[in-house]
């Protein structure tokens, strides 16, 4: 039984919303409509029946008054011709009786004898001024209504009044009633409909949507309406929910080309490097490598001690050349005193060979953070500034390039500006793919890869300045604390 009641809820709730709203409102008016029903039923039977009662109490008080001498002179046609006025004034008075003391009936309305059983079926004490009985006669209720006549001592009035016309209204008046509410109730489903119509259309055309954007088309947009209701709110911050979407796809889909570009501008620059040093290998330390062996060849060839002497000091002047020019391959691959984090002094020197490079001034403050840089957070901030700078040499037209490089309470900040021809910050970026121009674009991803962030601020015939902020730059103090091996 409960698996069949849990599976009812679950159908019912799974249909539409729409249906829902629907099923409420109708199950809610249909219940008002029989509770109205019902009550009025209950509430007008007792006051048709107490209007009844009146009706005949009336008359039959009516009738004690004036039977009493008629009674006594013994002038029955008096007492019949008042009992008959009296039941043809009210339609409700199905018949009229007096009886003497004895039970005998002196008049009545019948013209033949009393139905079997109706004398009997109603009595009144001399104490009471009235008793009422329902008696169940083959015409349908009748309201038996007895007044004693001078407490009693002359006898009592009998008065019966029908309950098929107040049945009839009653019964007109319940037709009437479930007509309107019939109406009502149709009306209400129309109205019920509308307002289900209303409140599902957001959600039914969020539904469409959907299958939509599922799709991929992240370009449709739900129409709309001029009512700013909860629907309305709903739809349009969906709307506005879509288009962040949309943004942040195609946001996404820029960065995914960009770091294509990036990867494709990589390999080309490991090429490129490859290539510059194979022509540094074969220029420099081939040919000192093909002098050392030619002087090593005449050093044996030497005729006397002296000239071998005076010959391995020139080989030992080309030897230092060839390790001098080898250190300085090694240096611009990767200085060796970024491997013990010592950032600054590595700016320094690149900052040097860029100055006699291109003749650009560099202005360098840079903080005490020996030992203080993870060695993956040195390394991306050394090639930062060397990205930036070839960003400087390439395009900035600049005099002048300032480096600040700076921490504080465990948070690096490094400052890149020059006072070159700047340019326009969201145009660049916005065309930086159709322009395949990746520098800006690989600093922001290094900064990224070690938790930082990147700021930008230019403008044309400004300047240019680049602010990094890495706030976990700096080594725990777990690894500041750890001994030097070696």
């Amino acid at each position: 039984m409960k698996f069949w009641v849990m599976r009812l809820v679950r159908s019912l709730l799974g249909i539409s919303l729409r249906s829902k709203i629907v099923g409420l409102v109708v199950s809610l008016l249909l219940l008002l409509s029989v509770t109205v029903l019902i009550q009025t039923e209950r509430s007008i039977s007792p006051f048709m029946n107490q209007q009844l009662d009146a009706q005949g109490i009336s008359t039959g008080k009516y009738i004690a008054d004036r039977s009493p001498e008629y009674i006594y002179r013994g002038d029955h046609f008096k007492l019949y011709t008042l009992i008959r006025d009296a039941r043809n004034s009210n339609e409700n008075i199905r018949y009229i009786f007096i009886i003497d003391a004895d039970e005998t009936v002196l008049v009545d309305t019948f013209g033949n004898a009393l139905p079997y059983g109706l004398l009997a079926a109603n009595q009144v004490k001399p104490s009471e001024a009235y008793h009422v009985n329902v008696i169940d006669t083959e015409e349908g209720l009748v309201r038996d209504i007895a007044l004693p006549l001078s407490d009693g001592k002359l006898g009592t009035v009998r008065i019966g009044m029908s309950v098929q016309e107040i049945t009839q209204a009653k019964s007109k008046l319940l037709v009437t009633l479930s007509i309107a509410t019939l109406t009502f109730m149709l009306i209400g489903l129309v109205m019920a409909y509308l307002l289900a119509h209303l409140l599902s259309t957001p959600y039914r055309r969020m539904f469409e949507a959907t299958k939509i954007y599922a799709s991929g088309d992240l370009s449709y947009r739900i129409p709309e309406w001029s009512i700013q209701d909860e629907g309305g709110q709903l739809t349009h911050a969906f709307n506005l929910m879509i288009e962040s979407m949309e943004k942040s796809a195609l946001e996404i889909k820029e960065l995914s080309n960009m770091r294509q570009g990036l990867a494709e501008k990589l390999m080309q620059v490991q090429e490129e490097e490859r290539s510059h040093l194979a022509r540094e290998l074969h220029d420099e330390t081939s040919q000192s490598l093909a002098s050392l062996r030619l002087g090593l060849k005449y050093t044996e060839k030497a005729p006397t001690l002296e000239q071998a002497t005076v010959r391995l000091i020139e080989v030992r002047k080309l030897l230092d050349q060839t390790f001098d020019g080898i250190r300085r391959l090694i240096t611009v691959l990767r200085p060796s005193v970024l491997e013990e984090g010592e950032l600054g002094q590595a700016v320094k020197r690149y900052a040097q060979e860029f100055e006699k490079r291109y003749g650009i001034q560099l202005d360098i403050e840079i903080a005490d953070v020996s030992g203080k840089l993870s060695g993956e957070v040195a390394s991306s901030l050394y090639r930062i500034v060397q990205e930036a700078l070839t960003n400087i040499a390439r395009h900035a037209q600049a005099q002048q390039v300032s480096i600040v490089l700076t921490n504080y309470l465990g948070e690096v900040n490094l400052t890149i500006e020059d006072n070159g021809q700047g340019f326009n910050v969201t145009e660049e970026l916005a065309k930086r793919v159709a322009n395949r121009k990746f520098g800006l674009f690989g600093i922001q991803e290094r900064v990224a890869v070690i938790g930082g962030s990147f700021q930008i601020e230019s403008a044309l015939a400004q300047g240019t300045t680049i602010y990094v902020k890495v706030p976990e730059g700096l080594r725990s103090d777990e690894e500041n604390n750890r001994p030097l091996s070696g």
